[in-house]
Order: structure tokens, then C-alpha cells, then sequence
């Protein structure tokens, strides 16, 4: 599958066709020994009725080889039948593999301000989209393809058998398999894949509900409005179990069609076929034995095995139907405005390459979902070797501009440009080497402290690693760790206190060495001296470029150049 391409039905198969044609092969396999088994086993029964006791004692009549033969069908259709379920599995997981590499790949290459979406208010079934929604897509080569294959191989094989042995029933059992394969699946398909999409939408609104209701549970239990929450979670659940109940009804439908025309099938062959049994007139060898009559009549019900599961076919499509679709729209989703190539910047004097950048903020009202209550718009601007202290009240929106300032949430209004460029219309990629910023929660992974710090820069060396731990003031908790660089975190920076915890993800961010350092209360759970020289190192490594530090302490530092109150 292309990695920047929609997701379509069809690249399901061809992403793994090795996988699943080797799934079909051994489907095929177990379905004609099925039906084999079926129709010898009706043959041998009746041969042996009609060749009578007698015969068989008199050695005649040879039982052990069509024996033989029926144990060998039998075999061989309970080892297709594992072998195939074990290799749909494994392509299944494959395809499920491929499909989520793919979305993260595409998410991955999305604007920051396209990704803030994923963490609004109500974005919940955004993100289910990613699970639930994958999950079904395998129904698709799973449930539709490889039965209908199925079928049509093995209808096809059963119409070449009348052909040679009873040609007067051949068009009527091609017409009543016409019928069962293509004309009854298409008359429903149209309603299952809507009874289907409404369901998967029904779904969506439960799961989205849940998962808000989960994350407000205490508020909703302090303010009394749980009950409300719940009895809604009922009326959806209520409305998906009648969704349900209508796919389980087609289904029912489509299944008690295919029976009648089965029995339809079953009749026709014996009508057409009866001629070429009891006609004297025919020749010995245009004569239908009696047990091949059989053998015919049970292998025309040994489809119905077979036939059964496009009974699924119409529900199966619409789930892959739908859930394509709203990958789609999460995959393919871009940001309105176009992305423009970055302007080669002059270098730093001291920074080889890095570029040296502007910040401008031009009628700038950030907020999430409404603008900031009581902030004017901001008109600012910073030059190269501002150190700014952005100050004001808990709650007053400090993090939340910040988060406007790096690109990962949208501004209420304005704009905020680098180099006079706007920051929406900068490639993504270009952002990252451009702003770096450390927000008040910093996650860790269970990595060890160099794979930890090399996610930042994967080519740094350990001189490089060890400087920033130094410059961080982490240099004498790497010393009690006995195996150094190669220490394992513990997940989520479990093991480390929460000043630890900031300062290395603050090493971290340090390495990536961006002109624009955006840090949000990087002091928090430092003592005074450990702040003071934390800033003093942070401020010199940054001097020829843009830092602005968000903090209720170190307001009167001398490193500040620049002193920035977001309250009038």
C-alpha cells in the first residue's frame, strides 16, 4: 500500500495478495473435499445398496478403495481447514499491521495544527478511528473476497460436473447458482451496507459519549448529572441493539433466500437428471447410474456449506465501507492552508547551520474552543537573544499560549509567523527543527537514558548526551546509576522525581538545539539554587536565539531581558 495514498478495499488484498491467495488455495482445497466428500460418500452408500450383499461377499464389489478415498477427503478437509484459518490469521494480522503503520506514518506527516485536533473536546472517536475502525477493515478480503471466491470456484467445479455427467440439468443449476452468487448478494447489498453504516456511526456516538463521560466521571458525579450521562448511554446502546437486530434480520433473510433457492437448485437437477435414469431407450453408457444421480443430488447440497457465509457478505461490506471512509477523512484531512518551503535563514555566528529566526505575534487570541477571557490581543515581537518571562496568574492561559506559540493548537484569532512566514503554512517538519517546546507534563519511555535522549537526535554521540545532562544538572544522578547511559527508565520516567523528571526531558528537548525555546514551569520542584543555575546555563546555551520561559519563580534573575505579563 502507498504510504501517502488513501486506504481503498481493494489495496487490502493486493497489499498482502501472496498471503491471501495462499489463503484462498487452501480454502479451495478444504471446500472441494467438502463437497467430495459429500458426493462420494452418497455415491459409495448407494453402490454398495445396489450392488447388495451378495456381491460384496463375493468380491465384486471392491468397498476398500472408495473407503479409502472418503478417509483421504476427510483428512484432507480438517487439515485445509486449520491451515487455513492459521494462514488468514496471519495475514490478517499482517494487513492490520500494515494498515496501522501506514496511519501513523500519515499522522505523523500531518501539520501540528491538524493534530491538535486529536486532543479537543470530543475528539474521542478520532481517536477510536485508529483502533476500531482498522479492525474492520479486514472483513472486507476476509468476509467478502475470499468466500464469494469460494463459492464461485467451487459452483464452477459443480457446473463442470453436470456437464459431464448430466449435461440436461446443467442450465438450470447455472441459472439457480447465477442466482445464489450474483443476483440475490446484489439485491441486498444496498440496504446491508447501510443498515451497516448506520450502525458503525451509532458506534462512534456511543464510544465517543463513554469515553467523554469516563474522563468527566467525578465532575458528573459531584453536579448530579451521571444519571443523565447514563440513561443517554442506554438510549444508544438501546439504538445500536436495534441496528443489529436489523442486520441480524437481512441476514436471516438472505440466508432463507439462498435456502429456497437451494431447494430450488436441488429440485431442478433432479427433474432434468430424472430422464437420463429411467429412459429405456438410452444406451447403457448414456444411462445416469443411480448412485452418480446421488452423488450429484448430496454434492448440490454440499454447496449450501459453502453458500452459506455470502449470507454475511452484504453486512461485511458495509462495515469496510464505512470504516474506510472515515479513516479516510481522518487520514487524509489537511490543514487549509498550504504548506510553504521554508526561506533559507542566515546562520548563527556560534551554531554553524541553525538558523537565526524572528517571532512575531500579530492580533494573536489564543484559547481552546474560545478565546482567552480577559487577554487584549497581543501584538509582539522577538528578536535573537530576547529572554523572555512570561508571567501571570495560575489559570490565566500561560500554557495554552505557549502551545499556540509552538504550532500545537490553533489560535481563536490572529496569526503567529517566524520570519514574517505564517506558522501555519510551514512545513511540519520544518517546525520541529525551528521550535522546541517543553510542556509542564513531559513524557518519558521505557527506554534506556541514551535511546531516551537520542529520540530527539538520533545521530548524537554520547559527549553530546552527557553535555546536556550536564547543563541540566543530571550529571550527578547518572553517576549513581551503575550501567551509566545504558540505565533503563522506568515508564512514564517512573523512578524519577518530578524535577528529575523536567530537567531530562528538558535535556532532551536541548539536543534538538532549535532557535525558538518554548519552556513551561521548567523550575517546578527545584530548590532555589538549583533554579537559578539551571537558568543561568539554559540562557547561555540559547543566546542567539529566542527563550521564553513560563514560571511563578526567578522573576527578578538578571537573565531576563525581557519581561512579558499576559494580564493587563
Amino acid at each position: 500500500m502507498k504510504p501517502n495514498s488513501s486506504i481503498r478495499l481493494r489495496d487490502l488484498w493486493r497489499a498482502h495478495a501472496v498471503g491471501w491467495s495462499f489463503s484462498y488455495l487452501l480454502g479451495a482445497i478444504t471446500l472441494v473435499c467438502t463437497v467430495l466428500l459429500l458426493a462420494f460418500s452418497g455415491w459409495f452408500i448407494s453402490a454398495a445398496a445396489l450392488a447388495g450383499v451378495a456381491a460384496i461377499q463375493a468380491g465384486s464389489f471392491n468397498y476398500l478403495r472408495p473407503g479409502a478415498v472418503i478417509r483421504f477427503f476427510a483428512i484432507f478437509r480438517t487439515a485445509g481447514r486449520y491451515a487455513e484459518r492459521l494462514q488468514s490469521h496471519h495475514t490478517v494480522l499482517s494487513l492490520l499491521k500494515t494498515l496501522r503503520l501506514q496511519s501513523f506514518r500519515q499522522l505523523s506527516q500531518q501539520s501540528s495544527l491538524q493534530l491538535s485536533l486529536l486532543v479537543r473536546p470530543g475528539s474521542a472517536d478520532l481517536l477510536q478511528r485508529l483502533i476500531a475502525d482498522l479492525d474492520l477493515l479486514d472483513q472486507f478480503p476476509l468476509k467478502v473476497l475470499l468466500p464469494w471466491g469460494w463459492a464461485a470456484l467451487a459452483g464452477f467445479g459443480y457446473l463442470l460436473a453436470l456437464w459431464l455427467l448430466a449435461p440436461a440439468a446443467l442450465p438450470g443449476a447455472a441459472l439457480i447458482l447465477l442466482l445464489l452468487l450474483l443476483i440475490w448478494p446484489l439485491l441486498l447489498v444496498r440496504l446491508g451496507i447501510r443498515l451497516a453504516r448506520q450502525e458503525v456511526q451509532a458506534q462512534s456516538a456511543r464510544r465517543e459519549h463513554l469515553l467523554n463521560a469516563l474522563q468527566l466521571l467525578t465532575t458528573l458525579l459531584m453536579f448530579g448529572r451521571w444519571p443523565a450521562s447514563s440513561q443517554l448511554l442506554q438510549q444508544q446502546d438501546l439504538q445500536i441493539e436495534q441496528q443489529q437486530r436489523k442486520l441480524q434480520y437481512l441476514m436471516l433473510g438472505a440466508q432463507a433466500g439462498s435456502q429456497m433457492l437451494l431447494l430450488a437448485g436441488l429440485i431442478s437437477i433432479g427433474i432434468n437428471a430424472m430422464p437420463l435414469l429411467l429412459d429405456p431407450s438410452l444406451s447403457a453408457d448414456q444411462q445416469l447410474h443411480p448412485a452418480v444421480l446421488v452423488a450429484l443430488l448430496l454434492g448440490w447440497l454440499g454447496l449450501a456449506e459453502i453458500i452459506a457465509p455470502l449470507s454475511q457478505l452484504q453486512s461485511a461490506l458495509g462495515y469496510s465501507l464505512a470504516a474506510r471512509d472515515r479513516l479516510n477523512q481522518l487520514m487524509l484531512a489537511q490543514d487549509t492552508a498550504s504548506h510553504t518551503r521554508l526561506i533559507p535563514l542566515p546562520a548563527a555566528p556560534e551554531h554553524g547551520t541553525e538558523p537565526i529566526c524572528s517571532l512575531q505575534l500579530h492580533a494573536l487570541q489564543p484559547g481552546f474552543l474560545q478565546p482567552l477571557s480577559g487577554l487584549p490581543l497581543l501584538e509582539l515581537q522577538f528578536q535573537p537573544g530576547d529572554c523572555v518571562l512570561l508571567h501571570a496568574p495560575s489559570g490565566a492561559g500561560k500554557s495554552c499560549l505557549l502551545l499556540t506559540l509552538a504550532g500545537d493548537l490553533a489560535p481563536h484569532s490572529g496569526t503567529v509567523t517566524i520570519n514574517d512566514q505564517p506558522l501555519s503554512q510551514i512545513d511540519p517538519s520544518s517546525q520541529h527543527q525551528l521550535i522546541g517546546l517543553l510542556a509542564q507534563r513531559p513524557q518519558l519511555f521505557q527506554l534506556t537514558i541514551a535511546a531516551e535522549l537520542r529520540l530527539a537526535k538520533p545521530t548524537a554521540s554520547d559527549a553530546e548526551l552527557l553535555e546536556v545532562l550536564e547543563l541540566t544538572g543530571l550529571t550527578p544522578w547518572l553517576q549513581k546509576q551503575q550501567t551509566g547511559l545504558a540505565t533503563l527508565l522506568g515508564e512514564y520516567g517512573v523512578g524519577l522525581s518530578g524535577g528529575e523528571l523536567r530537567r531530562f526531558a528538558l535535556a532532551r528537548l536541548l539536543l534538538l538545539k532549535t532557535p525558538i525555546l518554548l519552556l513551561d514551569e521548567p523550575f517546578a520542584g527545584l530548590d532555589q539554587h538549583n533554579a537559578d543555575q539551571l537558568l543561568s546555563r539554559v540562557a547561555h546555551w540559547q543566546r542567539h536565539g529566542i527563550l521564553i520561559i513560563a514560571s511563578h519563580q526567578q522573576l527578578q534573575h538578571p537573565a531576563f531581558n525581557r519581561h512579558w505579563r499576559l494580564t493587563d
